[in-house]
């Protein structure tokens, strides 16, 4: 599953907001979420049951140490998969934030869309072809061992549950590849991204209602059994997921049609680049939450956390533009569309933008600000 300005920051090894972070490959880090345990320990257990059945023989040594490599080379097959996504995204020019392995399987997280209905029916196609790819490799492993060996267990079950996993993400389903794809398709044929994934995300929703109905006639026909659970559960994270998409196009077209410069509130007054931290805070205290504008012509943008993370031993010696934010990272030009303003505050410093004509700043953009237009509308 794939998911959607600026380059993805390094991250080091460890705990972090979005969850652990194991490696970075072509800067793309990957982590596992919290929830990630708990899928882990529900696909070894799923595995070690049909190992059981398989391998009943062989002892429990063997059965519990098939399982484990089942349930790591599934894990593996998912992270190829994600990686897919991830370096098809990089190689059409689109910074990826990184991998996630969650609860619901794999996401990857791109900083903006791409840019043509082509470029996103490849990066989304290639999740899925990577699945047939393993399920056909894995089949014929299976096909060259013995078939009384652990491994023959082992690549039969992860042949079935690759092939499983490309079928499942092309039910066109938004957000899954499926649905992505057939995102890509009306956007081909329409030539309106926002409105084709408006289409998408509704079929989307169609498809997960019918998942959750199918879950909850399955669990009230077992009458006290759990199965039909996992489909409600991912029928009721789909519709979550197609909801916010849907949502996100709506705002995204109706923010199409403005400019940086029609949307942007006022600013609080540009500091001097010289002012000392010791003066600055003084300032910043009065708005707190804001982004704050150094120099006229513009040097860079400070916060109050900036101001917070410098010793207070050296407030006095210190001035704003020693601490600036790169102006490449907290800005936007006033004619700039306010889709593109979407794409770039997610990453901006606190989430705001400030807005330039040439180099002088004008204006401030906020979360709330960006979001008003569409709240009119109502």
């Amino acid at each position: 599953m794939s998911a959607t300005d600026s380059p993805p920051r390094p991250e080091r090894v460890g705990r972090s907001r979005r969850g652990w972070t194991l490696f970075s490959l072509r800067g793309v880090p990957v982590r596992i979420d919290a929830s990630w345990f708990v899928i882990a320990a529900i696909v070894t257990y799923i595995f070690y049951a049909r190992m059981s059945v398989t391998l009943g023989a062989s002892g429990p040594g063997i059965i519990l140490g098939s399982a484990l490599v089942a349930a790591l080379l599934f894990f593996a097959s998912l992270l190829a998969h994600e990686l897919g996504h991830a370096f098809t995204s990089l190689d059409r020019g689109l910074p990826v934030l990184g991998i996630t392995l969650f609860l619901m399987g794999g996401v990857t997280e791109s900083t903006r869309e791409a840019k043509t209905a082509k470029d996103e029916f490849v990066i989304v196609g290639i999740g899925p072809f990577i699945s047939l790819v393993l399920a056909g490799a894995f089949a014929l492993a299976h096909a060259g061992v013995q078939p009384t060996q652990p491994f023959a267990a082992i690549f039969g079950y992860l042949a079935w549950t690759n092939l499983l996993l490309a079928i499942f993400n092309l039910v066109p389903g938004y957000p899954l590849d499926g649905g992505r794809l057939l995102r890509a398709i009306l956007w081909g044929a329409t030539g309106n991204p926002h409105r084709s994934t408006r289409w998408a995300a509704r079929v989307g929703q169609v498809f997960a209602g019918a998942l959750i109905a199918f879950g909850a006639w399955v669990l009230f026909r077992t009458q006290g059994g759990f199965s039909g659970l996992w489909e409600i559960v991912i029928g009721i994270f789909l519709f979550r997921g197609a909801a916010e998409a849907h949502a996100r196009a709506r705002l995204q077209e109706r923010l199409a049609t403005l400019t940086a410069a029609e949307v942007m509130g006022s600013m609080p007054p540009i500091l001097d680049p010289q002012l000392l931290l010791h003066h600055a805070i003084l300032e910043l205290e009065t708005r707190p939450s804001l982004v704050w504008a150094v120099g006229d012509p513009l040097v860079g943008t400070v916060s109050l956390p900036d101001v917070d993370a410098v010793p207070r031993r050296l407030w006095a010696t210190t001035a704003l533009a020693q601490i600036t934010h790169d102006p490449s990272r907290s800005t936007i030009a006033a004619k700039e569309s306010m889709t593109e303003v979407l794409a770039r505050i997610v990453e901006a410093p606190r989430q705001q933008l400030v807005v330039v004509d040439g180099d002088r700043p004008v204006g401030l953009l906020t979360p709330s600000l960006v979001t008003e237009p569409t709240r009119r509308d109502r």
